[in-house]
């Protein structure tokens, strides 16, 4: 069988893909992996076939903005219709494009696609091919969903030739692949497509190596901090959450990303360490709390790993829920936009170090997330849309 997963281009998209791909490939079925920018030259360095499908969060954002303004100012729990707007219109459209003529030149079998590459589905359709939605995080809000399914409907409309793409719900594809621990709530309810519970696993590229002093001895806590793999703007936050842990007997290894100038971050401690980028799936091993931003990535790689979060959401509409989970499960803290201060970071993972419930609850909701199927599990539910 030959698979074809595509993926927005951003780190937070693509891995928790891929060790779906990853399965499919070890069961002997041929991958191909539709993706751009970073995340493309390293999946291809690495040695997966990559086809380049370049359809761009930041520029979205850009153009959602201008072309929208009011969408500007709205309350977090409003902000899917920002979400709405560039993944389900902008990007669906760059996506169906740019795929469609990938999916003439590989001909596979099954599209997966994570769920907000969800042009994904509609090039698949019109050409034929069964397309499995694959979960990055929690569901989104009913009409976050309802919104989308309308707004693919009609880019089905608009193409010419090839296969009806379905209406409604339907069109997002025969099967969702649910990473979402059930422990953790779901704010939405469920699509009226059927849908598999997938392990969540954190994922990295080749034998990409951690830190050399993550790797010793480590004589003191360590924690973990990042906004995403795009945390350029994030400087006053990242200041203030830095100030805050140089104050504790901790180490700091900080993923700032590569549009970030370390310069804009002021003076540190001596025991807070930077790096454009590392390993996320290597480095929970070896750290004792993770601050984030909320990510659905993040998160549920640190919950698999057991760890005490601290959440910081700062701009999407999925950072808010996911914090909210994180607290109502006692497994985190978190801190709103108003509210992250030096001293109000510190408190909060010193509060994570020394009360041992948070970690207990960070365990057990790691129990539960590897009680659930892993990737391997699953192929032959992949395989059997293909009959």
């Amino acid at each position: 069988m030959r698979v074809l997963v595509s993926s927005l281009p951003a780190f937070g998209h693509v891995y928790p893909v891929m060790p779906t791909a990853e399965a499919l490939r070890a069961a002997g079925h041929e991958v191909v992996v539709a993706t751009g920018g970073t995340p493309a030259d390293r999946l291809a360095a690495a040695g997966w076939e990559v086809q380049r499908v370049d359809a761009v969060i930041e520029a979205a954002v850009g153009r959602v903005m201008r072309e929208r303004p009011e969408l500007r100012t709205l309350e977090p729990r409003e902000r899917w219709r920002v979400a709405a707007a560039m993944f389900g219109e902008v990007l669906a459209a760059d996506v169906d494009e740019q795929l469609t003529p990938v999916l003439r030149a590989t001909r596979p079998d099954l599209v997966v696609y994570e769920e907000l590459a969800m042009g994904a589905a509609v090039a698949a359709a019109r050409a034929g091919v069964p397309a499995v939605r694959h979960g990055v995080g929690p569901w989104s809000p009913p009409p976050m969903e309802a919104a989308c399914a309308a707004s693919l409907t009609e880019l089905g409309r608009r193409g010419e030739g090839g296969e009806r793409v379905p209406e409604g719900p339907e069109v997002f594809g025969r099967l969702h692949l649910d990473v979402w621990p059930a422990q953790l709530g779901q704010p939405g309810a469920r699509l009226p497509i059927p849908c598999t519970a997938l392990r969540p696993q954190a994922w990295s590229e080749g034998e990409q190596p951690v830190p050399g002093w993550l790797r010793g001895s480590r004589p003191r806590p360590v924690v973990y901090v990042t906004l995403g793999t795009v945390a350029a703007g994030e400087a006053p936050v990242l200041r203030e959450v830095l100030t805050g842990l140089g104050e504790l007997d901790v180490d700091v290894l900080a993923a700032i990303g590569s549009g970030l100038d370390p310069a804009e971050l002021g003076p540190l401690g001596p025991r807070v360490h930077l790096e454009a980028f590392v390993p996320a799936a290597r480095v929970f091993p070896l750290v004792d709390v993770v601050v984030h931003h909320g990510g659905s990535g993040t998160l549920l790689g640190a919950s698999a790993a057991g760890l005490p979060q601290l959440a910081l959401p700062q701009r999407a509409h999925d950072q808010f829920p996911n914090a909210a989970a994180l607290r109502a499960q006692g497994c985190g803290l978190d801190l709103q936009p108003g509210e992250v201060t030096a001293a109000a970071v510190h408190d909060a993972v010193r509060r994570l170090l020394e009360d041992g419930a948070h970690r207990e609850a960070a365990g057990r909701l790691a129990a539960s997330i590897a009680a659930l199927p892993a990737p391997a599990e699953v192929v032959d539910v992949l395989v059997g849309l293909t009959a």
